[in-house]
């Protein structure tokens, strides 16, 4: 311990074994007397002693001397990055080696001598919260031909959108919540106890979320059903309904990073027939871009997701004021997200006919290379719109 966390220890001690005297402290634990004074007057007044040494010796990290070197580095890191699968930690895989992270940060002009050495930049990196020693649970499943690029076009359009001001979110479903006494693999906080099985529930909660890149707000809407294509778009709508006015009129384009999942899908009938009905009601293009199959804790909201995990770890989520009483008290970027719950019913297995999806598919503009994984909706009347 150092300065004031110190103090404050010393003074606990002093006030509990030698009658608050600093004398009889000094000569019983060796601590010398001004320190033991000072701490017992933060403890009296509340009035915290910063020490003016930090801040005019030693030497300050890379990162506080290069901070705009520093931003690229995280963005470079960010672009290679995906949540640990078993959500046990808040520290994200990268594929970025500190060779390629600074042969690219060489590349965007910055000299040798402003560069720190390999090693220095991956423990670097590793302040930053990346950690770039691959492990065998990160590596997908399987990876489809036009993995590598998929990853190129969502780089390369998701810049493209950037500059032209569209509203980039990323969106994805969590495994359902169950409701009960269950331990969820961490410690019970307090002194209740917790069931080691989780046969029987007292509800299940499916949670949709949206993350906005630009600004770092979280929603997260709780279903009461299914997690199907309509409860995805329903959370996408009341997502929509939350924003300011203003905020949606200068809105030109939304952007959606999608799991390439079953309820939402590139082929899914009732998710495209109803993200078309959608961009004709708000009157914005909607651009879904997918992440390739076994690829999905590449998308950014399964950070928030590891987050979450990682905060109601432990509690026990009896019921539902509960379980959204934790969420809402969760931070992403130091932001609490927008939490609600939805109560309608959705069936499951809804899908078009061939003779309907043949009139949607008439509205979806498909990239010719990645028909899949690129799509561009465009509202009935808009102007063409170049992404």
């Amino acid at each position: 311990m150092h300065g004031c966390e110190r103090r404050a220890f010393v003074a606990e001690m002093t006030l509990k074994y030698c009658a608050g005297s600093a004398r009889k402290a000094e000569s019983l634990f060796g601590w010398g007397r001004e320190m033991v004074e000072t701490g017992l007057g933060e403890a009296r007044t509340g009035v915290v002693c910063l020490s003016a040494k930090p801040l005019t010796t030693g030497r300050k990290r890379w990162e506080e001397n290069y901070p705009e070197a520093a931003a690229d580095l995280r963005r470079l890191a960010e672009e290679h990055a995906q949540q640990e699968p078993s959500f046990t930690s808040t520290v994200a895989f990268t594929r970025l080696t500190a060779a390629q992270a600074r042969q690219r940060l060489r590349e965007l002009g910055y000299p040798q001598e402003a560069l720190p050495a390999r090693g220095t930049l991956a423990r670097i990196l590793n302040r930053l919260g990346y950690r770039l020693r691959r492990v065998v649970k990160a590596k997908p499943k399987k990876k489809i031909p036009q993995t590598n690029d998929i990853f190129i076009n969502i780089k390369k359009k998701d810049a493209a959108n950037q500059v032209l001001g569209a509203k980039r979110i990323s969106v994805d479903c969590k495994a359902t919540v169950k409701l009960g006494p269950f331990s969820r693999g961490g410690l019970t906080r307090g002194n209740q106890r917790a069931c080691d099985h989780d046969m029987g529930d007292n509800g299940k909660h499916p949670p949709c979320g949206i993350l906005d890149e630009d600004t770092g707000q979280l929603t997260i809407h709780f279903g009461s059903s299914a997690k199907t294509s309509d409860f995805i778009v329903d959370a996408l709508q009341a997502w929509w309904e939350r924003l300011p006015l203003a905020e949606r009129q200068a809105t030109t384009l939304i952007q959606i990073k999608i799991d390439n999942g079953p309820e939402s899908s590139g082929v899914r009938s009732q998710f495209l027939h109803r993200i078309v009905a959608w961009a004709d009601q708000i009157n914005k293009p909607i651009h879904l871009l997918y992440f390739p199959p076994y690829h999905s804790k590449y998308n950014p909201i399964e950070r928030c997701w590891g987050i979450l995990e990682l905060h109601w770890n432990g509690a026990l989520l009896v019921d539902t004021e509960t379980m959204l009483a934790w969420a809402r008290t969760m931070t992403w970027k130091g932001i609490q997200p927008v939490v609600n719950l939805c109560t309608t019913v959705y069936e499951k297995g809804i899908s078009l006919t061939k003779k309907a999806m043949r009139a949607v598919e008439a509205r979806l503009d498909r990239n010719p290379d990645l028909p899949k994984y690129d799509i561009l909706i465009q509202p009935l009347g808009a102007g063409s719109f170049v992404s």
